[in-house]
């Protein structure tokens, strides 16, 4: 028999995802930034379809499903996607579809947001390329990643080049990348980098 932590390894994760103080705090921030950066491109997300790729339990899905229209909350972690759906079926979140797999729908999405996830995919490029393709013209895509030290002899996360060319090879325009937040839990400092680019 398969062991189910190698078949979805946050499997062991998920039932404490909702109470970690780290987790609640990055998504807290994360939405903040966004927030900050819808506005600057003059966004209000107010009505706006949303895929959440990589969204675990939900906490930023959750941020996000009060205000927009709706959102396509999407993971390939069966444990932690069950976490979510449980929240939806109660109705702790409304507006909000649960999937293992991407809307099969293109320029259907106003916003995609990755949640420290970018990071974990095997085809970084590949991957940011099938969400650009969601991103109705003048569309968002965000993304926030631990920042890559190439220096390492094992680097996690990404460098800024990395997401630069991704988000700019994907076709995306009006590229940034820059450190997304600040925030502090338990002794701990997290500087995840933001990446945003636009569908012209």
């Amino acid at each position: 028999m398969d062991d189910p932590a190698t078949e979805d390894p946050w499997a062991e994760y998920a039932a404490g995802w909702d109470d970690d103080e780290a987790a609640r705090a990055y998504a807290s921030a994360a939405f903040e930034s966004l927030i900050v950066a819808l506005a600057a491109h003059d966004v209000d997300l107010q009505g706006l379809t949303v895929c959440d790729f990589g969204c675990g339990t939900g906490l930023l899905t959750e941020r996000l499903a009060a205000t927009a229209r709706s959102v396509d909350a999407v993971d390939t972690s069966p444990a932690m996607l069950a976490r979510l759906a449980a929240k939806v079926d109660r109705g702790a979140m409304v507006n909000v579809h649960p999937s293992s797999a991407l809307p099969t729908s293109t320029e259907s999405h106003d916003l995609v947001v990755c949640s420290s996830v970018l990071g974990f995919v095997d085809d970084h490029p590949g991957t940011v390329r099938s969400l650009a393709r969601l991103l109705r013209p003048s569309g968002l895509l965000m993304q926030w990643d631990w920042e890559a030290d190439p220096t390492d002899d094992d680097p996690h996360g990404l460098t800024r080049a990395e997401i630069r060319e991704a988000l700019t090879d994907a076709g995306l325009t009006a590229v940034e990348v820059d450190v997304a937040f600040e925030v502090s839990v338990e002794g701990e400092t997290m500087r995840p980098l933001m990446g945003i680019g636009r569908r012209p």
